[in-house]
Formats: C-alpha cells, sequence, structure tokens
C-alpha cells in the first residue's frame, strides 16, 4: 500500500513556553518556538527528551494565553534540539491565535495495534502523519488495553473481529482484578536499581503494593530490582526490593512498568 503524503502544517515561528517533566521525571520549564502549526497541534523544539502522550503546558508568549497539549511524537533530532509533535488536548482552544489558519487536514490510513493485531482504518491528522512519515510508527490509544500502543501501516484488511482486543481487555482486567491495594494517582519521581545500574523514572500511580512508572528502559517481567520512592536527588534515598510485575511497550525509547514490592528475605 502507498502512503499518500499530507502538505506540511503551515510554518510560523511563533514564541512559546513549554512547560513538563521529561523522561527522567524531572520538571522543567523552556522558551522555545513552534515550527509549524495546524489548527489543533504543531511541531516544536525542545531541549529535553518526551515520553509520547505526555501532557505539557503550553503557554503563546504574544497573547500570554495557555493550553494543555500531549505528545503525539518524537519527528527527528538534529542541532537545534529535539523536534516534536503536539496537538491541543481540547480542540475548541484557539491558542495560537492565528485566522488564516487552513482547516485541518485528514489523511486515512490501515494500520496494526502491535499489542492485539487488530487492523483499523485511522483518520490521522496532519502531525500524526509527519511523525509516521519519520518514525514508520505512531503511538495511539487502542481498546484493547485503553492505553496507548504502536501502530504500524499494514497490508491487512481492516479487522471485523474483536475477539484479540477483547482478550487482551480480558486479561487486563484480570491483572486489575489481581491488585489487593487501591490505586492512586501519584506525580513523583523514582529511582530503579537494576544490575548495578540506576535509572530515574517517572511514575503514573501507587499503592502498598507497589507502583506503576514510564521510563526509557526495558525490564523484562519477573526482573528483581531495588526501588526507591519518592526519590529525592542528593539526599540519602531509602531503597527496598521490588519485581517488575508487566512490562508494556509505549515506544521505541518509552516503556510502561508495573512494580511488586517483595519482602527481604531474612539473613540467617
Amino acid at each position: 500500500m502507498t502512503t499518500q503524503l499530507l502538505a506540511s502544517p503551515a510554518a510560523v515561528k511563533l514564541h512559546i513556553e513549554v512547560v513538563g517533566s521529561d523522561l527522567d521525571g524531572q520538571h522543567y520549564i523552556q522558551r522555545t518556538h513552534t515550527v509549524a502549526i495546524t489548527r489543533d497541534g504543531a511541531t516544536i523544539v525542545l531541549a529535553n527528551k518526551l515520553a509520547p502522550e505526555s501532557e505539557l503546558i503550553v503557554r503563546n508568549l504574544n497573547t500570554n494565553e495557555e493550553a494543555i497539549v500531549r505528545v503525539v511524537g518524537h519527528i527527528r533530532e538534529d542541532s537545534s534540539g529535539h523536534l516534536y509533535g503536539i496537538a491541543l488536548t481540547d480542540p475548541s482552544v484557539d491558542l495560537w491565535r492565528i485566522p488564516s489558519l487552513p482547516p485541518e487536514s485528514l489523511k486515512s490510513m490501515v494500520l496494526e495495534c502491535s499489542r492485539c493485531h487488530i487492523v483499523k482504518t485511522l483518520a490521522l491528522t496532519e502531525i500524526e502523519m509527519e511523525i509516521y512519515q519519520s518514525k514508520h510508527a505512531l503511538t495511539h490509544r487502542c481498546e484493547c488495553s485503553g492505553l496507548s500502543t504502536i501502530w504500524k501501516e499494514t497490508t491487512r484488511e481492516e479487522s471485523t473481529d474483536t475477539r484479540p482486543q477483547r482478550v487482551a481487555a480480558a486479561v487486563l482486567a484480570a491483572e486489575r482484578e489481581q491488585r489487593r491495594h487501591k490505586r492512586t494517582a501519584v506525580k513523583a519521581v523514582a529511582c530503579i536499581r537494576c544490575a548495578g545500574q540506576e535509572e530515574i523514572v517517572e511514575c503514573e500511580d501507587m499503592s502498598r503494593g507497589g507502583f506503576r512508572f514510564k521510563g526509557r528502559k526495558r525490564y523484562p517481567s519477573g526482573t528483581q530490582i531495588e526501588v526507591a520512592m519518592p526519590y529525592v536527588q542528593s539526599t540519602i534515598n531509602l531503597f527496598v526490593p521490588g519485581e517488575i510485575a508487566y512490562h508494556q511497550e509505549l515506544s521505541a525509547v518509552s516503556h510502561r512498568h508495573g512494580v511488586a514490592y517483595r519482602r527481604s528475605t531474612p539473613q540467617k
């Protein structure tokens, strides 16, 4: 199947301020600019590495208006920094204040979910198409897990059988049912120590029995680790034993994991 290319988004250099957290869980504020914009999104240059689907606050420095956006994906890296595609979480918000912008163009592509392998025809925005043309993959929400998964173009026909999605959803529901402790959403960072190496990660939620985090490294299920959560740099942190309960690939450089605390084995 040949992908039809879209015209590029309007090249507009608009000065903005971005507030968010990077892949290391570090909060930052950066003044930067757009490279191109559409009615519902933009491509922007940032020094920090970000996870797909993470949220940022973007302020238009010309009007001092701000809005919440989500990171659609990474396009490329060059001497100026990382080029990301972003989309307004509320398309009704007019953050750019440029009346001459043309309506958003959509292009249909037949894509396959890497998790449940269902095939769907998705209407992609100009920003999503630019990311796909760069990476040959796209992060998109799938009904199989209620989370974002990796989608790639396929020559298979669109799926009418939703059993793979139902099976994957049932597995996810079973995993949730097995949790003995209520989870609470949390914005914090943790340190994962494995095989003598450490990684700072961003936590999504926690409970008495463990927590969930996003990071750059992949840890197979069952991996024995030590964790400090919450983690504060330049202070003494307490590490406790843990185990990777599950792994989910968000992109080539972003992974979600569930951690279950485990009891230390008493020394004899």
